[in-house]
């Protein structure tokens, strides 16, 4: 966009543009979403310090010192099956069937090789511990409700190792006059099936209602807080409801409003009502979810409080109340999935099982209906080359041919407005101490000339939501999760592992990590290429005239270059394509419109037409 300040003052607001907008993006979250919970995570570790304080001085053990999961599960290993799936493992614990040790195959917690597989669900007793639980509440004439014998240690009655192939089955007799047997199932991707009968051995009739619970303990060793991900309590009730959540910090939040009376102990953070649906608690990329029977009609609720020093999230329902007589059984089904947040995945159960809403447990932003598609385009290529890198550098091919007609077009513009600089100069120095008289022949110009002098600013605009949906893809969706490309580029969902201030390696110290300025200094090679092709965009646009916004000009690369240096690598190598691509259009337009650019102009300089003519022969 030239505006008629003179020559070359319309690109310098085009990169005003640009920079404002794309300041709030780089920005904004930083400063109203990540800062304030990085804050609120310090604040809440020195109220928990101080809880624990005051706990101590009244001689209450509530601190709670986390083990190693791996050696609490061997600690009760004479009283677990294990699970031996293709995309899960682990074990359950007879005491109570509890979910408590479930790790994926298919996923490692780092890229290196040796790395140990994502563990979801740990003993209670453990570093990150969260489990799932399910069972039987039971009352008898109204009076009272009560749980059936849950924490007793059930009996293996068929199977020994749970697998897709061989399910389990348990049961237990109960103090209060039930049989309930157990089969639990599991398919080779994160989906286990709970099939339960209860059957009333005593002399009343009694009545009885299935409860499930996900819960979690703390925060899991490598949990991190991210703006653009909820992470927390997520649900979707019923068939024609939409996702309900909340994040771990307001959950936390009243927590400790119980604790300092502002909320009643039986206060629940949410509670629904809904047939069937789902809920859980959602991590980055992984999900731990109930799934009831699709026509039971539940009671789901989100809660948490502070135990042992530490918040206690749940994710609980109960179902319907089912009047069982001597003698009588009853059944119900229900499931756990416990896995990665694999959009196709859910995708697939969503459909398979009829669970409402199942894929919103990927947190899509609000610019969802950019995200989402953004996502299957790059699915798309990704499966057709096995590559996300390459997928990404097809898919900005395919973003450029759908903007084309836009970009051309303010191309065409931008370089008639080139031509018109002459005669805009001219009425400048006209009417230079008339200035509404000098805008009033301006735009008649520009009438006159049938050009549109906001044009340019039309493709700058569209950039920015197609970069917030590929920041949004590569951050939400886990599989762009430690996704290669080449060489050195490990993992696209990262920033770039290379730093020139290390001499890329060579020198035994890593910049990045020191604190205030390490996330400046994170430049690796792929922000560098980055950097030269947005040198080489400008240098097909004239400078501006003035002398300030000339230097300002100049230093937005090298701005950029270290802004972007802490971005995900698939985002630098989005923008550093972008921009190539952007340079051969922009120059094939602007040849074919007979205007000279400034690589021309640098050209001519260094090698005079005589020369060119010279190479050519």
């Amino acid at each position: 966009m030239t505006s008629p300040s003179g020559p070359g003052a319309g690109d310098t607001r085009n990169v005003i543009i640009a920079i404002v907008l794309s300041m709030l993006v780089l920005f904004g979250f930083q400063y109203f979403i990540t800062g304030p919970q990085q804050e609120r995570e310090r604040a809440e570790r020195v109220q928990q310090a101080e809880r624990q304080a005051e706990a101590v001085e009244r001689g209450e053990p509530v601190v709670r010192a986390p083990g190693d999961p791996d050696r609490a599960v061997a600690a009760t290993q004479d009283q677990r099956i294990p699970i031996d799936a293709p995309s899960v493992g682990g074990s359950l614990s007879r005491e109570g069937v509890l979910f408590d040790d479930v790790t994926l195959h298919e996923y490692r917690r780092t890229i290196d090789r040796d790395s140990p597989d994502v563990r979801l669900l740990a003993p209670r007793d453990a570093q990150g511990a969260a489990d799932a639980d399910f069972g039987w509440e039971v009352s008898q004439n109204g009076a009272g409700v009560g749980v059936l014998d849950q924490d007793s240690v059930w009996t293996l009655t068929e199977g020994e190792r749970l697998t897709p192939e061989t399910p389990v089955t348990l049961s237990l007799r109960t103090s209060t006059g039930f049989e309930i047997t157990r089969k639990i199932s599991v398919d080779d991707r994160y989906m286990f099936t709970i099939e339960e009968t209860v059957r009333n051995v005593g002399d009343a009739t009694q009545d009885v209602r299935p409860y499930g619970v996900v819960r979690r303990l703390g925060m899991a060793e490598d949990f991190k807080h991210n703006g653009m991900v909820h992470q927390g309590m997520a649900g979707v009730f019923g068939p024609n409801q939409s996702l309900n959540d909340i994040n771990y910090r307001k959950a936390a939040e009243h927590a400790r409003d119980k604790d300092r009376g502002r909320a009643s102990a039986d206060e629940r953070i949410e509670s629904q009502t809904g047939t069937g649906g789902w809920l859980g608690l959602s991590e980055h990329y992984w999900l731990t979810a109930l799934v009831p029977d699709q026509s039971e009609r539940i009671d789901a609720w989100f809660d948490s409080t502070n135990r042992e020093g530490e918040t206690d999230y749940r994710s609980a329902y109960r179902g319907a109340w089912r009047t069982v007589a001597p003698g009588e059984t009853v059944t119900y089904t229900q499931r756990l999935f416990v896995g990665a947040k694999e959009v196709e995945t859910l995708q697939d159960y969503q459909s398979a099982l009829s669970i409402p809403g199942f894929d919103s447990a990927v947190d899509w932003g609000f610019l969802g209906f950019l995200t989402r598609p953004f996502f299957m385009l790059l699915h798309f290529f990704g499966g057709l080359v096995g590559n996300f890198g390459v997928a990404i550098l097809l898919s900005t091919i395919v973003v450029k041919l759908l903007l084309f007609p836009l970009v051309y077009q303010s191309n065409v513009a931008m370089a008639k407005m080139r031509n018109l600089q002459p005669k805009m100069k001219e009425i400048q120095e006209r009417y230079k101490a008339d200035r509404q008289r000098m805008q009033q022949e301006q735009i008649k110009l520009f009438q006159t000339e049938k050009v549109n002098p906001v044009s340019g600013c039309v493709p700058i605009l569209l950039q920015i939501p197609v970069f917030f949906a590929l920041y949004s893809v590569l951050t939400v969706t886990i599989e762009m999760r430690h996704a290669p490309f080449m060489l050195w580029i490990r993992d696209l969902s990262a920033p770039d592992p290379t730093n020139i201030f290390n001499l890329f390696g060579l020198l035994p110290f890593d910049p990045s990590t020191w604190p205030l300025i390490g996330s400046f200094l994170a430049l690796g090679v792929l922000p560098i290429l980055y950097g030269v092709t947005m040198f080489a965009l400008q240098a097909l646009s004239p400078p501006p005239t003035d002398p300030t916004q000339a230097m300002i000009f100049k230093l937005l690369p090298i701005v950029f270059t270290f802004l972007f240096a802490g971005f995900a690598a698939g985002m630098v190598l989005y923008w550093t394509w972008s921009n190539i691509l952007s340079i051969i259009q922009q120059y094939v337009i602007m040849r074919r419109m007979k205007v000279d650019t400034e690589f021309d102009k640098w050209l001519a300089k260094r090698f005079p037409k005589k020369d060119q003519q010279a190479l050519v022969e």
